[in-house]
């Protein structure tokens, strides 16, 4: 054990004295670690709070469908679909995009009946606020971009330029951070009012199936009642962003290949041959009686405190990153 540990500071006092040489190869070393350390855990954290988002997601989201585009339907769809053997729930939902052209961000507009206010609503994964008329809630996304506060105003337009007023009266909490980072809810009528949306319609339908068995006859069914709907089943949207999130890590990856090349080419130049100085202490080591088993466990001590810093520094900036 005191020669290991002999050993281990003549190791670390080798390395101080080329460090110049030692730091540029631990910095190249933490940079290809970083590199995919960081497409590894933001994938990762992507996939994971994705499946979270999708767990609370409806079995069927029902859709009207005309010349390829959606259109909004009527509420008396969601009466007949709640007919159908198997359907626990059919909700008819008031939602979509908005465009803010004084931050250049899309917020999601929710509208929330208020029967279903102060109730945990699966789809957002919390507990629905209380809303009173021109109230919202709003996600963090949204408190950001406009530097809002809990009791300020915010300012949205109908389609004809008209403005609205609301106050943000809360922020939301949720386990769904994908999914509430830049929503605003509102009461059901106000969405409507915002979107120019008659009473008798909605924007599309949500079909709660307990069974997931029976997903794909109620699927079936919804399609024979409405030939024109476009059904949306919560395994298609699983497999669509596992598809996209999948294209995309193998993008960066392949990008990062020039960098995976040079830490090739270096770790060889490492592995293949020692330079003059080197060969010089080894000489030294040599006539002062050292052993070659001994020059050799120095040699991967060397080693070994390189590649140990330079990945727990590569981990780490992934990590803060």
């Amino acid at each position: 054990m005191r020669v290991f540990l002999y050993q281990f500071n003549f190791a670390i006092r080798a390395l101080l004295r080329r460090k110049i040489k030692n730091i540029s190869i631990i910095l190249m070393f933490a940079l290809v670690v970083l590199i995919f350390a960081s497409i590894h855990f933001l994938s990762g954290s992507l996939n994971r709070e994705t499946d979270t988002a999708l767990e609370y997601q409806p079995e069927i989201i029902v859709q009207n469908l005309k010349a390829g585009r959606q259109l909004p339907l009527p509420l008396s769809w969601a009466e007949d679909i709640g007919e159908i053997i198997g359907v626990s729930e059919a909700r008819p939902r008031v939602w979509g995009f908005y465009f803010d052209r004084y931050t250049g961000a899309n917020y999601t507009i929710v509208g929330i009946p208020p029967e279903l206010m102060e109730e945990e609503d699966p789809s957002l994964g919390c507990l629905v606020p209380s809303l009173g008329a021109r109230e919202v809630a709003v996600g963090e996304g949204v408190m950001t971009s406009r530097g809002l506060e809990v009791g300020g105003r915010i300012q949205l337009e109908r389609p004809d330029g008209t403005p609205i007023r609301f106050t943000a009266t809360q922020s939301f909490i949720s386990d769904v951070v994908l999914w509430t980072y830049d929503l605003v809810a509102m009461p059901s009528s106000d969405a409507r009012d915002l979107f120019d949306l008659p009473e008798d319609e909605a924007w599309d339908i949500a079909v709660y199936v307990p069974n997931p068995v029976e997903v794909a006859n109620v699927s079936q069914k919804v399609l024979n009642m409405f030939p024109g709907a476009r059904i949306v089943v919560k395994d298609q949207l699983i497999s669509s962003y596992g598809t996209m999130f999948g294209f995309r890590n193998g993008l960066l990856i392949t990008i990062s290949l020039s960098c995976l090349l040079a830490f090739f080419i270096l770790a060889y130049d490492r592995a293949a041959g020692l330079p003059r100085e080197e060969q010089m202490e080894i000489a030294i080591l040599k006539a002062l009686g050292w052993e070659t088993r001994d020059v050799i466990r120095v040699n991967m001590l060397q080693s070994v405190v390189i590649s140990l810093t330079a990945f727990l520094a590569g981990v780490i900036g992934a990590y803060i990153y």
